[in-house]
């Protein structure tokens, strides 16, 4: 029986280990969607653009032949245009400073009392002064002429505290507010206050009237407010001190500073709620001021204005030295 004869197949060929150039003449069919990678001869051989569209002026693109050239933009800021000619000599001439002492007394007046706003009426030693005062008064140092104007104004219309209150390091300090000052500013001050009840068990030793003070120079100090904030003849308060201390201290704390300041006029006393007219305490001051026969002004507090048997009592003690009593309006 004869073999039948069987198809003779093609053998596999080798891959070749290095890649094949594809010839520049081989087209992509046009159903593959990938470009190819490698660039044609035709693509090689494309002249470059003679322009940029980035470089062409943006009025240039417009349809119209004679649309006028675009102005460029003004930066932020600048205001109105500048007009297109100056004159050379007037653009080198820097600009005049405003005149301030040229206005009237009343328009400067005015703008200090603008510029120091924010500031405490009542001052006092506090870690505060250094941001509400200190950089106030730095429009002291542009000349003698402001710094006597605006020094006069400020220092004035402030009433200023005898013995600092403040808890802390100033509270005990050796140098109150009056004593940091220059005579200067001390003959301008008009308003003084006195508060007492801080340390009322143990008053500072730097709570005393001297010469460090300053107090003589106060020439032009007019009015003294005493402010009262407690009462330590109240029960509670028993035990922490002997029994008439602080009003005996109060009292003559009260005289010596009515004695330093022979200019003071008027007396006012305020005071917390519970502090009463007929306390011991208001009883000392009452008679310390009576004897230096100043003139005696009550604040408008809701329980001072009633004409109660202390009311009576205080105007019984004021009749014998003939001292005029005054309520505040």
């Amino acid at each position: 029986m004869a073999k039948r004869a069987r198809a003779r197949l093609s053998r596999p060929t080798a891959v070749s280990p290095t890649p094949t150039a594809v010839p520049s003449g081989y087209t992509t069919p046009s159903g593959f969607s990938c470009s190819s990678a490698y660039p044609s001869d035709d693509e090689m051989d494309v002249q470059p653009a003679k322009f940029d569209i980035n470089t062409i002026p943006l009025h240039k693109l417009s349809l119209q032949e004679t649309a006028a050239p675009a102005k460029p933009p003004q930066p932020l800021g600048s205001g109105a245009a500048k007009p297109a000619a100056q004159d050379p000599a007037k653009a080198d001439e820097p600009t005049k400073p405003f005149r301030f002492l040229d206005l009237p007394s009343e328009l400067r007046i005015k703008v200090y009392k603008y510029h120091f706003e924010g500031t405490d009426p009542v001052l006092d030693l506090t870690p505060e002064n250094t941001k509400k005062v200190h950089r106030k008064l730095a429009l002291l140092r542009t000349c003698r002429t402001l710094y006597i104007e605006a020094s006069h104004f400020f220092y004035s219309s402030r009433v200023f505290r005898v013995f600092p209150t403040y808890p802390g390091r100033f509270f005990k300090t050796k140098r109150p507010l009056l004593a940091r000052l220059t005579a200067r500013q001390r003959a301008a001050m008009t308003g003084l206050e006195l508060r007492l009840g801080p340390g009322f068990n143990k008053p500072p030793s730097s709570w005393a009237v001297n010469k460090r003070l300053g107090l003589k120079d106060c020439v032009n100090v007019r009015k003294l407010s005493v402010f009262v904030q407690i009462d330590p003849s109240v029960s509670w308060l028993d035990g922490f001190r002997k029994q008439g201390f602080y009003e005996a201290f109060s009292r003559a704390l009260l005289d010596d500073v009515l004695k330093a300041t022979p200019s003071i006029e008027v007396v006012e006393f305020d005071g917390y709620d519970s502090v009463r007219k007929d306390c011991p305490i208001m009883e000392a001051l009452v008679q310390a001021t009576t004897n230096h026969r100043k003139r005696i002004v009550w604040s408008t507090r809701s329980s001072w204005k009633g004409t109660d048997d202390s009311r009576t009592h205080v105007a019984a003690t004021l009749a014998n030295y003939d001292v005029p009593i005054v309520a505040v309006a």
